[in-house]
């Protein structure tokens, strides 16, 4: 009976935990417009008078529009804050001008302001200032709720992955969001213990300037690893030559760095505009809504290029469990005598490493797969070459299941799963692993996967500055796969840049 393919039980698992997380985001959403079709149509409006020693006695207030909102009547807080209460008749719009009377019979300043009812009955208040309604605060604490319950879930999600091996973009998504999320949250939440929150446009300003401080605390890590696979892309070409996929670190850091200071000039430009805001008005906040865009998007690009370096790493720590039925063994360049590069030959040796502890501790054999075709500069191909190593090592051959006519991994996985299936009529419940470079060990997880079976990697040690790329390599890799989902949060942070923008 035919396995389902790899990892499908997982899969379902996930797609329903998602399901579920996106349902309660609907629910949370309903939760909260309802909330505030009931709570919104009172709002109190806060004036901020000077201290006085003498109280309040009464408020002139004149509407612009006396059939939008109806006065309530009035009190003052203990900081001596003069608080109107309104209730809303019907949509639309009103000029408001509050003037409160002393017990002597002065007045004081009047304060102006806008009124607006929603269609839903919300009373929003507007002006220069800030923008603010009833139950801004629940809706807050909905939204944070909803964020600490997504990060419980990509964490689970990403270690359920750790746990089970299955490293994969999916994986590496799990892990960049619940960093992305854990950063974010730890800067919110610390900004909102130390300001009061006083208004909905405030609320959004500290958002805004929690990306900021995202992308400042991200500087010098990132400033570290741009400089690392700079170096290690000046060593890789100067002893592999240059080629575009040799210089991928020095293009990915130009890019950060030009992002870097572009959002800096940006910034100083806009605070430049806030001197003409008559004249600048609409440009300011055109550039106030990408530049906080680009903050949050570079922020959670950098969260995803971390997560791809830990999985990539993390990856070539695991050890297969000893009960493999087949190693796949992925091949590269020989030397032109026919025998084995140092690279190549650290992978057959890590292969053969690993079946004589498996045949140790539990005296079972596994067969080999050395997979690699014949390049034009080549007298043999790689599986010929790893084969005839393999035979003087003392292996059987009866234990070795050449492919010979793969020309890059992909192909690698495909043809050597296809002599595995000839070999043996029950190879979909058997258990395979492959043997690479550590750098390669995550792309062997990928490939195999892609190629409709479940392998675990066996890693050989390579020289350090191999490293950088490879993480790179799977991190274009990342975005194109989970394109559309990327997407997505692009579209979310440009929706949140929007009301950015309006508390400017």
């Amino acid at each position: 009976m035919k396995q389902s393919p790899p990892g499908a039980k997982r899969a379902v698992k996930i797609k329903k935990r998602f399901l579920l997380l996106n349902i309660t985001a609907v629910l949370l959403l309903i939760i909260s417009v309802q909330y505030i079709m009931q709570a919104g149509d009172d709002y109190d409006v806060i004036i901020m008078y000077t201290a006085s020693d003498q109280k309040y006695t009464d408020v002139r207030a004149e509407l612009e529009n006396p059939d939008i909102v109806e006065i309530k009547g009035f009190s003052v807080n203990e900081n001596q804050e003069l608080i109107v209460s309104l209730h809303s008749l019907k949509p639309g719009k009103t000029d408001a001008a509050f003037t409160a009377i002393l017990a002597d019979g002065r007045e004081t300043t009047t304060y102006t302001t806008g009124i607006s009812v929603s269609i839903i009955g919300t009373i929003i208040e507007e002006n220069e200032f800030m923008v603010n309604f009833t139950g801004f605060r629940v809706v807050l604490y909905l939204l944070l709720g909803y964020l600490l319950l997504a990060l419980g879930v990509m964490l689970f999600s990403f270690i359920e992955c750790i746990k089970k091996a299955e490293y994969s973009y999916r994986m590496i998504a799990f892990g960049g969001i619940a960093l992305f999320l854990t950063t974010l949250l730890s800067i919110l939440g610390y900004m909102l213990m130390i300001f009061d929150i006083y208004s909905f446009s405030h609320l959004v300003a500290l958002i805004a300037e929690t990306g900021e401080w995202f992308m400042m605390i991200m500087i010098p890590p990132m400033a570290i690893a741009a400089a690392a696979v700079s170096v290690s892309n000046i060593r890789l070409m100067r002893r592999e030559g240059f080629r575009p996929v040799n210089a991928l670190g020095i293009a990915v850091s130009v890019v950060w760095l030009i992002s870097l200071v572009g959002i800096m000039l940006v910034n100083d430009f806009r605070v430049s505009l806030y001197y003409d805001q008559e004249h600048h008005e609409s440009l300011r906040y055109f550039i106030t809504i990408v530049q906080h865009m680009v903050i949050y998007i570079i922020a959670y690009f950098e969260s995803m290029l971390i997560s791809t370096a830990l999985c990539a790493f993390l990856a070539s720590r695991h050890t297969p469990p000893q009960d493999r039925d087949y190693i796949i063994i992925l091949g590269c360049a020989i030397h032109r005598d026919g025998t084995l590069t140092p690279l190549l030959r650290g992978r057959v040796d890590s292969a053969l490493n690993f079946e004589k502890s498996q045949y140790d501790a539990t005296g079972k054999h596994a067969c080999f797969v050395p997979s690699g075709g014949q390049g034009s500069d080549e007298i043999i191909s790689e599986g010929e070459a790893m084969e005839r190593y393999l035979l003087s090592r003392g292996v059987a051959p009866e234990r070795i299941l050449c492919e010979n006519q793969s020309a890059n991994t992909f192909q690698n996985m495909q043809f050597s799963k296809e002599i595995i299936d000839r070999h043996d009529a029950d190879a979909d419940q058997k258990n395979i692993a492959f043997a690479t470079t550590n750098y390669h060990v995550f792309r062997g997880y990928i490939l195999s996967k892609q190629n409709g079976f479940d392998a675990q990697g066996i890693s050989a040690k390579t020289k350090w500055y191999f490293f950088p790329n490879a993480f790179l390599r799977e991190f274009i890799g990342l975005l194109y796969d989970q394109k559309l989902r990327h997407l997505t949060v692009i579209l979310f942070f440009l929706l949140a840049a929007i009301g950015f923008g309006l508390a400017f």
